[in-house]
């Protein structure tokens, strides 16, 4: 299957890109600004384009599937209209690429935040999107127009909703030190100390990039007929104190001075109980996810790994 990927450079894209080709696929790469020669030339054709450029639906690439991967981050998302810009005026511009090239299928990359940013409960597909920033606003939008380019017969999609995404970098190019646990490795291994600006109480789900990877070209060989969404989880469910106590455990017998870790909040006062249905994924895509605290252990060091050479 020849695959186009948008956001091809990026921490879930370049993960990704590689599960393809290892699974056989013909992968077009789509940046924003081409990478370096040697990152430019290991899996397959890179393209320079920009998904918001008003030129971007005429750009002729024919291909079987497009995964886009190319809207706001959290951080981009603080800045009010080039979330906009990225995640919907971007995710339009794909949607009318696929369809003028007549490519049939489509995979957008949303957010398990459009269901909300504290969740609590029982979650699955099914449950009510409620975004509560912008960064959730900008791709519950962006699935609506996906879903409606399904509806309208224009194309088969699919919404995946990931939840906290961790994992090492593939290339020293890509700066997302801002994830968990990432942010709470860099500042351990820079400045000895590990700070929770609250009671560290949130609880969240988190899955590794490379099961993404996996999962995502299991959707994608295992298409549906129109259109359908899809959580993209782990059976790890951690708290942000246990995220960081589990990288002060990896930092300490690491190196020799502890790290400190502090808790400078008593808010949220409870954990935010919540399970999230992946019976979708395992059934109908055939993905089920194994990897739990140990891989979370191991990225961690792989983290502490990067920061090193980064000297």
């Amino acid at each position: 299957m020849r695959v186009i990927v948008t956001g091809a450079g990026g921490f879930i894209g370049s993960f990704l890109c590689e599960q393809l080709c290892r699974d056989g696929h013909e992968v077009i790469r789509i940046f924003r600004r081409l990478p370096d020669a040697a990152e430019r030339t290991k899996l397959g054709e890179a393209i320079e384009a920009d998904v918001r450029s008003g030129s971007f639906p005429a750009l002729v690439l024919p291909g079987d599937a497009v995964i886009h991967l190319a809207a706001a981050n959290d951080i981009i998302s603080k800045d009010g209209h080039a979330g906009l810009s990225l995640s919907i005026l971007g995710t339009k511009n794909v949607l009318d690429f696929a369809v003028n090239n007549r490519i049939p299928r489509m995979i957008f990359f949303s957010t398990i935040q459009v269901l909300g940013s504290e969740l609590a409960g029982e979650y699955s597909e099914d449950s009510a999107m409620q975004p509560e920033n912008d960064y959730a606003a900008n791709h519950a939008m962006a699935e609506i127009y996906t879903e409606m380019y399904a509806r309208r017969g224009l194309l088969q999609a699919v919404s995946i909703r990931p939840t906290n995404v961790y994992g090492h970098f593939a290339y020293p190019t890509i700066n997302r030190w801002s994830l968990v646990p990432a942010c709470l490795c860099r500042e351990a291994f820079l400045d000895r100390t590990i700070t929770i600006r609250s009671s560290g109480r949130q609880r969240r789900n988190f899955i590794s990039v490379q099961s993404v990877a996996k999962a995502t070209s299991a959707i994608l060989t295992n298409f549906p007929a129109s259109y359908d969404t899809v959580n993209l989880g782990s059976p790890l469910y951690m708290t942000i104190e246990e995220a960081a106590r589990c990288v002060k455990q990896v930092y300490d017998e690491r190196y020799d001075e502890p790290v400190r870790l502090t808790l400078q909040g008593d808010e949220p006062r409870q954990e935010n109980r919540f399970h999230l249905s992946l019976s979708r994924l395992e059934d109908q895509y055939g993905f089920k996810e194994h990897l739990g605290a140990e891989d979370f252990r191991s990225q961690i060091s792989l983290l502490f790994q990067q920061l090193e050479h980064s000297r």
